[in-house]
C-alpha cells in the first residue's frame, strides 16, 4: 500500500511521509501566516502583550478558524471556548499585571485550540478527550517539514503558492533596508515608523522571530485541515482490583480524618474572624494554611483522579466504596479550600490588599470550582473536568483583566488609608503595582504625613527619569511638548488603558506642581 493510502496516524514508521496536497486557498493561507505572525512578534509579543497582542491574537484565531473549520453543527461547549478566547484579549488592553496577561495568553490558546478542534474533530466530550486535543497540537510539529516541503514542491496550483510566498519572504529584508533609507530622508515617516516599530536595529530579531513562529502555525493549519493528526490511544491497562484502591483510600481517608479534628480551631478559626490561640501573627496564619491548601489539593486531586482511573470498572464504572473514599477525599479538599480563603479575607482586612493576596483568593475559587466538578464526575460520566478547570480560568482571568487587579488593590489600599480603616500605607507596595500605582502615588504626594509624601514624591521621580521617559532630566525638559517626544511607549502595539492613564496623571501632576520641578530636578 502506498504512502498516501495510510492514515497519518497510523503510517508505519519507516513509510516517507506524504506531501500535502495544497490548493491556493493553502498558499494564501500560508502568506496570510507569515504575515499575521510577524506581526504577533512584533507588536504583540515583543511589545509586552498589550493592545499588540490582543489584535494579533484575535486575528491569528480569525485566520485558523476560517482556513481549518470544516462546515456543520458543533457543541455549545466548542463555542463557548472560542467566544471565551477572543473575549480574554481584552485583558491585554485592560490591565498591567504580569501574571494575568501570562496566564491569559496561556489559558487563551489552549481555548482556541479547543474550539478549533471542535469544529474540524467535532467536540472533545470527555477528560481524555480534551487532553487530546493537546496532543494533537503538540504533534503537528512533526508535520513542520513537510508543511514547508509541500509549498515548494509539485506543480499547479501547489507550485504557484510556493513562488507567491518566497517572494513575499525574499521582499522582507529588501524592506528591512529600504526603511531606514525613507526614514533618513524624511521626518513624517520617521516619526510614523518610530511609533510602529520603535528601534530600528531590533526589527530584525522581530521579524526573524515572526518567520519561526509562522512554521508552527502553518504545520498545525495545515494538519488540522487535511486532518492529518495523531490522537491519543486508547489504554489496553485492564485496571487493579478494587480492595487495593479502597485499602488505600481508607487510610489516606482516616490520616485526614484525624488530622481534621486536632486542627479544627485553627482552621475554622478564620471563620470567627479571630486567630487560634498561641504565638502567631495574621501573615503567619494565612500564609500557612495557603501553603497547606496547595499541596493538599494536588496531592489528593492526584488521589482522586488515580482512583477513578485504575480500579477495574464494571458496566463503566468503578465500585461504590472507591467512589465514596473519593468523595471524601475531595470535600475534605474543599473545605481546607473554604478555611483558607477565610483566612486570607482576615489576612486581607488586617493588613489591605496587594495583588498576590487578591490573585491567590482567585486561585483558591479556581481549584474549589475544580474540586466540585471532580466531585460530580465521581458519580456523572459526562462531567468534563479537563474542560470545566480551563473554562473556569479563562473565566476568572477574564473577571481578573476587566475589573483590573492591580486597580482595585492600589484603590482599596489608599482609601483604607485615607478612611482610617490603615494606620499607615505601602508606599513600595503602591508603586509596585505599576501604571495603576501612578494615579495613587501622585495623590500620596501631597499627604499629610511627610514620611509618606516623600517617599510618594522619591518614586515619582524615577517614574519620569527611568520608568516612562528617556532624556528627560533637566527642569526645562518638563514640558508638555518635550516629556510627548521623549515618552517611552508610543506604539499602538504597547498600548493599554492603565498606562495611558499613567501617563496623563504624570503630565497633569507636572502642571499642578511646578515647584515638583525646580526642587527635584
Amino acid at each position: 500500500m502506498s504512502a498516501e493510502n495510510y492514515p497519518y496516524s497510523q503510517l508505519p514508521p519507516s513509510e516517507k511521509k506524504p506531501l500535502f496536497d495544497l490548493t491556493k486557498k493553502d498558499g494564501i493561507f500560508a502568506i496570510l501566516a507569515v504575515v499575521v505572525s510577524i506581526f504577533t512578534a512584533v507588536f504583540g509579543i515583543f511589545e509586552g502583550f498589550h493592545l499588540g497582542y490582543a489584535i494579533s491574537s484575535a486575528l491569528m484565531a480569525v485566520l485558523l478558524f476560517v482556513y481549518a473549520a470544516r462546515g456543520g453543527m458543533t457543541s455549545f461547549w466548542s463555542v463557548f471556548c472560542g467566544v471565551l478566547a477572543l473575549a480574554l484579549n481584552a485583558v491585554f488592553v485592560c490591565t498591567s499585571n504580569g501574571s494575568v496577561r501570562f496566564f491569559g495568553v496561556i489559558v487563551s490558546i489552549l481555548l482556541t485550540l479547543v474550539c478549533l478542534d471542535g469544529f474540524v474533530n467535532g467536540a472533545a466530550k470527555t477528560n481524555r478527550q480534551t487532553l487530546g486535543v493537546f496532543y494533537t497540537a503538540i504533534c503537528t510539529v512533526g508535520n513542520m517539514a513537510v508543511a514547508i516541503k509541500s509549498i515548494f514542491s509539485g506543480d499547479g496550483d501547489r507550485k504557484t503558492a510556493g513562488k507567491v510566498l518566497v517572494g513575499f519572504i525574499c521582499a522582507i529584508p529588501v524592506i528591512i533596508i529600504v526603511i531606514p533609507l525613507l526614514i533618513s530622508s524624511d521626518e513624517a515617516f520617521r516619526g510614523m515608523m518610530q511609533q510602529l516599530f520603535g528601534n530600528r536595529a531590533t526589527i530584525i530579531g522581530k521579524v526573524i522571530f515572526g518567520l519561526v513562529l509562522s512554521l508552527f502555525v502553518i504545520s498545525y493549519g495545515f494538519s488540522m485541515r487535511a486532518r492529518r493528526v495523531q490522537k491519543l490511544r486508547e489504554s489496553k491497562f485492564s485496571g487493579i482490583e478494587s480492595a487495593y484502591m479502597i485499602s488505600f483510600l481508607s487510610a489516606i481517608s482516616v490520616c485526614y480524618l484525624l488530622y481534621l479534628f486536632s486542627q479544627l480551631a485553627y482552621f475554622f478559626s478564620a471563620f470567627r474572624g479571630f486567630l487560634p490561640d498561641g504565638e502567631i501573627t495574621y501573615a503567619q496564619y494565612a500564609r500557612k494554611g495557603f501553603f497547606e491548601m496547595c499541596v493538599i489539593a494536588m496531592i489528593n486531586f492526584a488521589i482522586v483522579f488515580f482512583a477513578l482511573l485504575l480500579p477495574k470498572k464494571k458496566m463503566g464504572t468503578v465500585s461504590n466504596g472507591v467512589k465514596g473514599l473519593a468523595t471524601f477525599v475531595a470535600v475534605f479538599t474543599l473545605i481546607i479550600i473554604a478555611t483558607a480563603i477565610s483566612k486570607m479575607v482576615l489576612y486581607i482586612d488586617t493588613y489591605g490588599m496587594t495583588i498576590l493576596r487578591l490573585t491567590t483568593s482567585a486561585f483558591m475559587v479556581f481549584l474549589a470550582v475544580v474540586f466540585v466538578s471532580v466531585i460530580l464526575r465521581i458519580y456523572i460520566k459526562r462531567i468534563n473536568v479537563m474542560k470545566t478547570a480551563l473554562i473556569t480560568a479563562g473565566s476568572i482571568l477574564l473577571v481578573l483583566g476587566l475589573m483590573n487587579v492591580n486597580a482595585v488593590c492600589a484603590k482599596y489600599n489608599y482609601e483604607s488609608y485615607i478612611s482610617g480603616k490603615l494606620e499607615t500605607i505601602d508606599v513600595s507596595s503602591m508603586c509596585n503595582l505599576g501604571d495603576e500605582g501612578i494615579v495613587y502615588l501622585t495623590k500620596l504626594a501631597d499627604d499629610p504625613n511627610p514620611a509618606v509624601a516623600e517617599k510618594a514624591q522619591n518614586y515619582l521621580e524615577q517614574a519620569y527619569l527611568f520608568f516612562y521617559f528617556d532624556n528627560v532630566v533637566k527642569p526645562e525638559d518638563f514640558t508638555a511638548e518635550n516629556m510627548k517626544k521623549n515618552q517611552k511607549s508610543t506604539g499602538f502595539g504597547s498600548f493599554s488603558l492603565p498606562k495611558s492613564k499613567a501617563y496623563a496623571e504624570l503630565y497633569q501632576f507636572i502642571e499642578d506642581h511646578p515647584t515638583f520641578v525646580k526642587t527635584r530636578f
